[in-house]
């Protein structure tokens, strides 16, 4: 009781940095142990008590926010499940929902007459060599595919998600506030984190250290995402970012 009056009473950022350290050290032990089981039921464990976090201390003006949140909580559920066919198309869906959404909310942002003709050439040609690589990196697996569905779900989740990584470039860029860039750094996150959890699984690559990557990533664009609510919906938070 003592610690909870505590915790309540502090700054909302300290509260912030103080259940990251929390979920990092949570996520370390699991990971440790190496259970694949109790790796994944952090991840919905860890996802769950910051969303709850979210909707009670933190909040946001747009629904949207809530959604991505509740996409996440989805996302790890199937990721839980992984093993099973729901499970898949339950990750994937979700991330590809939660990609959407986040294309949806940024991509009136951009401003894109101020991109210059060789920006948009050199983020294209990257944007295709990536694209190029997903493929590739599916067809090296695609004999642990177990159906069409999830073969096309995988290949969606990858181009959304890079698609979700241009746009979100595009409008840090030409609207550069603190704001644009954490939501870019928790979409690089996200995507990130999807892409290492996929290694994981299919390539059976040193799963574990693999997992190290999908989590600290993953948590880190919980983090930021929680963080950019927090700014979006307080300006004394803007104006006081800098101490």
């Amino acid at each position: 009781m003592f610690l909870f009056k505590w915790f309540r009473y502090l700054a909302v950022r300290n509260q912030m940095l103080i259940l990251s350290a929390i979920f990092i050290v949570f996520n370390i032990v699991i990971v440790l142990l190496g259970d694949i089981e109790y790796i994944r039921l952090a991840r919905v464990l860890s996802t769950l008590a910051v969303a709850l976090y979210f909707f009670i201390v933190i909040g946001h003006y747009s629904k949207w926010l809530y959604i991505i949140y509740v996409l996440q909580l989805l996302s790890s559920i199937g990721f839980y499940y992984y093993d099973f066919t729901y499970g898949k198309s339950l990750f994937l869906t979700s991330s590809i929902l939660t990609y959407s959404v986040i294309i949806f909310w940024v991509v009136k942002n951009v401003q894109w007459d101020l991109i210059k003709r060789y920006e948009y050439v050199t983020y294209l040609f990257i944007y295709l060599i990536h694209i190029g690589f997903h493929f590739y990196n599916v067809q090296n697996f695609e004999e642990r595919i177990d159906s069409n569905l999830e073969y096309v779900l995988i290949l969606l989740t990858g181009i959304i998600g890079m698609t979700t990584c241009l746009l979100v470039g595009f409008s840090n860029a030409t609207r550069s506030t603190f704001n644009s860039a954490y939501l870019m750094y928790a979409t690089f996150a996200f995507v990130f984190a999807d892409f290492a959890a996929m290694v994981a699984y299919y390539y059976e690559l040193f799963p574990l250290r693999f997992y190290f990557i999908e989590r600290g990533s993953y948590l880190f664009g919980l983090y930021i995402l929680t963080r950019f609510c927090y700014i979006e919906t307080n300006e004394d938070a803007i104006n006081n970012y800098v101490d």
